[in-house]
């Protein structure tokens, strides 16, 4: 890697005795991989860590080192006191693995300690801040004990968790595959932040699942699990086997049920025209609950209407074929073909027509005088048809 340091060495071997009495040298490449320290497991020079103990109680801090050739270790404590690995003394304890041990912890030892480690690949260091209490309170949730999130591929994703108690709680969070991911850890996708959000970056299917966060302190410890369920495309829960008939000048109703009221739903009408949830445009109406709404149909309002449910997951399509049933009017009842009238005496001439209702129509001449003789002509009509009689008046 980036990190390797080649080195080259001569070696001079002395060569046997041989009867030319020459001497010959021999020159071997010697490549000493050197790669700097990490602690914990932990990316980058610097990282820093925030720990709770108890006062009068054991506590124990980690720095568990990698690297090449194998790094030194040392801590440094408050006031610049420096405990080398290993350290034997009457109250603290380096271990040979770089772990601090505190075999009773004071008020005193309270503030901020650093773990160091070097090599010929540089050095690497562990702020730990080191809280100290007197009191004993077993972790608290601030967030649910339980909580499903919806996971969408792609999109970086923050799992919340956070404890209150005394001392301050640690945060572990447990990933899929049981693996323990300490605050400031990353691997791979997951990050576990220093305010305990898990942040999952670009995840994948294979993400969903359920995580666990774990809150610890001596007092006991508390978990929450937070479950990442795959997104679906939205769901249209009716249906229509057949197409939908009415009568011309009636209203129209079509639903369109989808399974969460999140989602995206629009209309397109025959005419290309597309109304959203919720719009209005003159007849037409997409009401809250996804039903477009038609006032009077028409025949031109016949054709196909489709309903698109739709979120980030993806869509469904209702398509519903209307039709619309218009008769031509019919004149059934007529004035007759020539009607007498006298002068100055009121005559009626009748008219009776079916369309989708029966049309009476009458006219009332009050006053007739000769003026008035002439043809009178009755006519029904609607959008597919018409139809009339004729009466003459004398």
């Amino acid at each position: 890697g980036d990190d390797l340091v080649p080195f080259k060495v001569s070696v001079m071997a002395k060569p046997a005795k041989i009867e030319q009495k020459t001497e010959d040298r021999k020159v071997t490449r010697v490549e000493i991989l050197v790669s700097p320290p990490a602690i914990n497991g932990l990316i980058g020079t610097t990282n820093s860590m925030r720990v709770s103990s108890v006062r009068d109680q054991r506590k124990l801090i980690d720095c568990e080192t990698t690297g090449t050739p194998v790094p030194r270790v040392m801590w440094v404590l408050p006031e610049n006191v420096v405990l080398p690995a290993p350290y034997y003394g009457s109250r603290m304890t380096v271990h040979r693995n770089g772990t601090l041990d505190i075999r009773s912890v004071r008020m005193t030892d309270a503030g901020q300690l650093a773990c160091i480690a070097r090599n010929e690949g540089g050095e690497t260091k562990l702020v730990v801040h080191l809280d100290v209490t007197d009191i004993l309170e077993r972790p608290k949730l601030k967030s649910p004990k339980m909580e499903s999130l919806l996971l969408t591929v792609g999109r970086t994703i923050n799992l919340n968790c956070s404890f209150e108690g005394s001392p301050t709680p640690q945060l572990t969070w447990i990933l899929l595959n049981g693996s323990p991911l300490l605050s400031g850890a990353q691997f791979n996708k997951f990050l576990h932040k220093s305010d305990g959000t898990l942040v999952i970056s670009n995840p994948a299917l294979s993400e969903a699942g359920t995580y666990r966060c774990l809150g610890r302190n001596a007092a006991g410890m508390v978990e929450r699990t937070v479950t990442l369920m795959p997104g679906h495309k939205p769901e249209i829960n009716n249906r229509y086997n057949s197409p939908v008939s009415i009568m011309n000048g009636q209203s129209l109703h079509l639903h369109c049920l989808s399974n969460t009221d999140s989602v995206h739903l629009a209309w397109t009408l025959p005419s290309g025209m597309v109304l959203n949830r919720p719009q209005r445009a003159g007849r037409y109406a997409v009401l809250p609950n996804g039903t477009l709404s038609i006032q009077q149909a028409a025949v031109h309002d016949r054709g196909s209407y489709t309903c698109r449910a739709s979120n980030e997951y993806g869509s469904s399509l209702l398509t519903v074929p209307v039709i619309i049933i218009a008769y031509p009017p019919r004149v059934t009842s007529g004035p007759v073909p020539a009607t007498y009238a006298k002068r100055g005496v009121a005559v009626q001439l009748n008219c009776l027509a079916i369309d989708r209702t029966r049309l009476i129509g009458s006219l009332i001449i009050q006053n007739p005088t000769i003026r008035d003789a002439g043809l009178y002509r009755c006519t029904a009509r609607n959008v597919v048809g018409v139809d009339s009689k004729i009466t003459k008046l004398s």
